[in-house]
């Protein structure tokens, strides 16, 4: 049970990040948007391919390291975190694209 919410949690972290990724791709190339993390706009200047790697394979690792070690509450409260905050950038990019 535990480990079915906790996959089920995971693919909807993947989803979010992978729809994270493209909104952001879209608002940047378009002059939307600006990046507000720094490290990422960085990323994002140097290479569009390594800012979608880096964007991906973060809950990537996430699940992997959750999936590799005992889960403790904190655990769930991070991936918790996680959720949040991606479903509020989720928010966000579908507000400005309604104004677009």
């Amino acid at each position: 049970m535990i480990h079915s919410r906790r996959f089920k949690a995971g693919i909807l972290l993947i989803l979010l990040a992978i729809l994270d990724s493209l909104f952001t791709d879209f608002g940047l190339r378009n002059n939307y948007i600006t990046e507000a993390n720094p490290l990422m706009r960085v990323v994002y200047e140097a290479s569009v391919f390594g800012f979608y790697l880096i964007k991906i394979s973060l809950p990537f690792l996430l699940l992997y390291l959750l999936a590799k070690i005992e889960l403790k509450k904190y655990f769930q409260f991070l991936l918790g975190c996680a959720l949040v905050l991606y479903s509020f950038v989720l928010c966000q990019h579908l507000i400005w694209l309604s104004l677009v």
